[in-house]
């Protein structure tokens, strides 16, 4: 019996092991199945994520073309070394790429959104091929296509077309970061930016197999990228560059339109700047030195810039002063070389005088004291006000960002600005456009373009038509009436007699020997930091415009010289290359 003991303490831990056995092997058996069936989709996925990789790639954006074709804008195949991620070293990598383009490489190691890092970008076409003979060197990388952006007109559409850069975080929370991702490219300004929409492409992929070395086993499916639209303006190239060719070496505003459509044929804004330099980014240093430059190349004079208007701001009194029957057909104002009033003297550009003028004399010749004299029988409230019917000091609906609105002077702003009343003094200087009066060149030329219409303005676009990538129009930009200034139909021709005048036998002479009649309007503006700035305007054929135009001069001195002869040559050019638009339109 002594012996029964020991026996009852081993089966005790014999049945005790067992039961331990029993449980491991439970637990292994319920983990297996819990990984093999609970979790398999999750741990099958993991295995594909090292084994499947899916590539992004950038999508192209659209094509912008000019009136007739001419491409101002488009993109173009560039080429990347990528290192896929996990597959080897970055550093090392980058080091035996160096040694097989043979050059190297200055722009640093970049992430990624998708985890893989860019090697070099920029590559040619040579590169690439030296890199894909020596692929086995050179495991987990992958030579990717990207789109570049490129504007082969250059400086000559800069402030129209825009340029595209790199989106930053403020556009990628406008944007939203479910369509737009850290690597895209987006309008930075004008058509670029105004149609991102349109433009944008549509994003493709590669699904590639790698081993585990992160070498490239196959490509298991591919989705091309594809740019979705054609973005065709109402622009004109050629008359656009030529144009620039007229204010080389001046700074300056052009602008050509048909005001029958509100169709835009040139905007040419100088010093202008090159769009191509943009689309990779600059350094600070260069940034700085464009937006410090006192010439402002990145500014659009056209929408952005204010100016005095000068006599051209004439037109406005001249219509003002009809409305309020203050210039019947028998009227005349005698000018003596100046206007006095109150002990002071306001002088005429000639100081000789004009004599005795009617209006549309006094219109032809640009004589001060004759609107002097206009100004203050009007007021300063009715001289505002009919320069807000036509426009000014509200956004024209132009389908370009960041436009700017002139200033029309009041006597509330000037007595809680300035702490001071509005002074007869200060309506004879706003009767010829001088004072504390600023617009826009486009101003002026939905002013003109109304004249022209007879009181009817479009609205004003460079959007012309926008196909797919089927060729198929899907928007058309159609002729919308903005805005009409309802005035007895003598009211128009008066003044239009007058700004044929201007032309014929006044001080917008240097047009008078053109092939086709026009009427305008010359504009001198005083100019505190220097010579006067120079303005002409005005449209042709004078019964059937088709052409309304602006031309500005910075310190160009009076109207009649920088301005007009402009003027002339750019008529000139319009009646030699693009008559057909005249004889098939009247």
């Amino acid at each position: 019996m002594w012996n029964e003991k020991p026996k009852i303490v081993i089966n005790h831990r014999i049945e005790l092991f067992t039961w331990i056995l029993f449980g491991i092997f439970v637990f292994l058996f319920f983990n297996l199945w819990y990984l093999s069936v609970l979790q398999s989709g999750l741990y099958q996925e993991k295995s594909e994520r090292n084994r499947i990789r899916m590539i992004p790639l950038q999508a192209p954006r659209g094509i912008i073309t000019d009136r007739y074709g001419q491409i101002l804008a488009q993109d173009v195949p560039r080429f990347a070394a990528v290192l896929l991620p996990g597959s080897a070293d970055p550093e090392k990598s980058r080091q035996i790429l160096e040694k097989t383009i043979k050059r190297k490489i200055e722009e640093p190691l970049r992430d990624r959104y998708s985890g893989e890092i860019i090697l070099a970008s920029q590559m040619s076409i040579e590169e690439v091929a030296m890199v894909e003979e020596t692929r086995k060197e050179l495991p987990g990388v992958m030579i990717e296509a990207y789109p570049k952006r490129i504007y082969p007109p250059g400086e000559d559409i800069a402030h129209i077309v825009g340029y595209v850069g790199k989106i930053n975080s403020e556009e990628l929370k406008r944007f939203g970061q479910t369509n737009y991702n850290n690597e895209d490219v987006v309008g930075k300004s004008g058509i670029e930016l105004n149609y991102e929409e349109f433009l944008r492409g549509q994003k493709g992929y590669r699904k590639i197999e790698v081993d585990a070395l992160g070498r490239i086993v196959r490509i298991l499916d591919t989705s091309f990228p594809r740019f979705r639209h054609t973005l065709t303006l109402t622009l004109d190239l050629e008359l656009q560059r030529y144009c620039n060719e007229l204010l080389a070496g001046k700074s300056g505003v052009i602008i050509v339109g048909d005001p029958t459509n509100g169709e835009l044929l040139a905007m040419a804004n100088q010093p202008s700047f090159e769009p191509n330099l943009l689309i990779d980014g600059v350094s600070q240093d260069e940034w700085n030195e464009l937006i410090e430059n006192p010439q402002n190349p990145l500014t659009t004079r056209s929408l952005q810039a204010l100016y005095p208007p000068g006599s051209i701001f004439k037109l406005i009194v001249g219509l003002a002063a009809q409305e309020a029957n203050i210039v019947s057909k028998e009227r005349t104002i005698f000018c003596p070389g100046y206007y006095e009033y109150s002990n002071r003297r306001y002088p005429c550009w000639r100081k000789a005088g004009h004599g005795r003028l009617n209006y549309e004399d006094a219109l032809a010749q640009s004589c001060n004291v004759t609107f002097y004299t206009l100004g203050l029988e009007l007021g300063q409230d009715r001289i505002i006000d009919m320069a807000r019917r036509l426009g000014f000091e509200e956004d024209t609906g132009i389908d370009l960002p960041g436009e700017n609105h002139g200033f029309l002077p009041t006597s509330r702003w000037k007595r809680q600005k300035i702490g001071e009343p509005w002074y007869p003094g200060d309506t004879i200087n706003l009767s010829i456009g001088q004072g504390y009066l600023l617009v826009t060149p486009f101003e002026i030329f939905q002013s003109v373009v109304a004249i022209s219409n007879r009181g009817v303005v479009y609205t004003p676009h460079f959007l012309k038509v926008v196909q797919n990538d089927k060729r198929e129009v899907i928007e058309r930009t159609l002729p919308k009436v903005k805005n009409r200034i309802e005035l007895k139909p003598d009211i128009w021709e008066r003044l239009i007699r007058g700004m044929t005048k201007v032309v014929v036998e006044g001080t917008g002479r240097a047009c008078r020997d053109l092939p086709i009649p026009i009427a305008g309007k010359t504009g001198t503006a005083q100019n505190p930091h220097g010579n006067d700035h120079s303005w002409f305007a005005g449209f042709f054929p004078i019964d059937n415009p088709r052409y309304v135009f602006v031309v500005l001069v910075e310190n160009g001195g009076d109207g009649s010289g920088e301005a007009a002869h402009r003027s002339k040559d750019l008529i000139q050019w319009i009646y030699d290359h693009r008559e057909n638009t005249l004889n098939e339109n009247g």
